[in-house]
């Protein structure tokens, strides 16, 4: 078995077991629980720190409490920081580990995906990527167990990825979620105006979102597009940035949570 042990414990988030359980839970816990008109299909959340955007994608987390115990497989769609290509890549591990336990990735579905010429596959073991990773101890605490299929999505048409994440769409057992950030080194102003322009054109399903705007831009698009065809509703959830905890105003980044259902 090939295990991904965790790559940004101890620094983006706390490595130690009870208390980043107990930080998780506090942000679930303290926040607006309105019910959706139907059960989340998909969120999106920020992978940053969770110092800085861990209140932020619990906003999203806690919709998950009504079905916390009928999600059974989880479609991350994450972006590679340090090396982006072109494609989907999928791991080659059996195994995401995190200080809040093992989570099994789906490898048949994986396997699958690599049947098309569009996926390769990518030895995550030693790789130092966190937007996959700083989903997975919200998803361990606001789920039962469930299975993951983990992509780095690369430089990709919103259609070609749409088509590829078709198969994968399920029903109320399958939850997507979008790991991206939105502004980046900005000024407070301008991450503000900028993070309120993104989040409508998410809201309206827009497809062409391009990096100034979110990191994971060719992972939203393709979503996006796939949610369209679908009928889903979006609601917002939170805007925030970093300045609202550091309180620096020259670098600021963004970011943002939302639900499809």
């Amino acid at each position: 078995m090939i295990i991904r042990s965790p790559a940004v414990a101890g620094t983006l988030y706390n490595g130690d077991t009870q208390r980043l359980l107990a930080q998780i839970e506090s942000w679930i816990a303290d926040g607006d629980r309105r019910a959706l008109p139907r059960p989340p299909k998909a969120l999106i959340a920020p992978h940053s720190s969770y110092a800085f955007s861990g209140t932020t994608a619990a906003a999203a987390y806690r919709l998950l409490e009504p079905v916390y115990d009928s999600i059974r497989r989880v479609v991350i769609l994450g972006t590679n920081h340090e090396a982006p290509s072109r494609g989907l890549w999928a791991p080659r591990c059996d195994t995401f580990r995190t200080p809040l336990g093992d989570v099994p990735v789906d490898r048949s579905s994986c396997q699958a995906l690599l049947d098309r010429a569009e996926v390769n596959e990518l030895d995550l073991q030693h790789d130092r990527e966190h937007s996959i990773e700083m989903q997975l101890p919200f998803l361990q605490t606001a789920l039962d167990s469930f299975i993951l299929i983990p992509l780095l999505v690369g430089a990709c048409s919103a259609t070609l990825l749409a088509e590829i994440l078709t198969p994968l769409w399920g029903g109320p057992e399958t939850l997507f979620v979008i790991s991206t950030g939105l502004s980046r080194n900005q000024s407070y102003a301008a991450a503000i105006a900028q993070d309120e322009h993104t989040a409508q054109r998410i809201l309206s399903f827009d497809n062409r979102l391009g990096y100034p705007e979110a990191c994971g831009f060719n992972a939203l698009n393709g979503f996006l597009q796939l949610a369209k065809i679908n009928q889903l509703d979006a609601k917002q959830l939170a805007l925030t940035t970093s300045a609202e905890i550091s309180g620096q105003k020259h670098q600021v980044r963004g970011f943002g949570a939302f639900v499809f259902y």
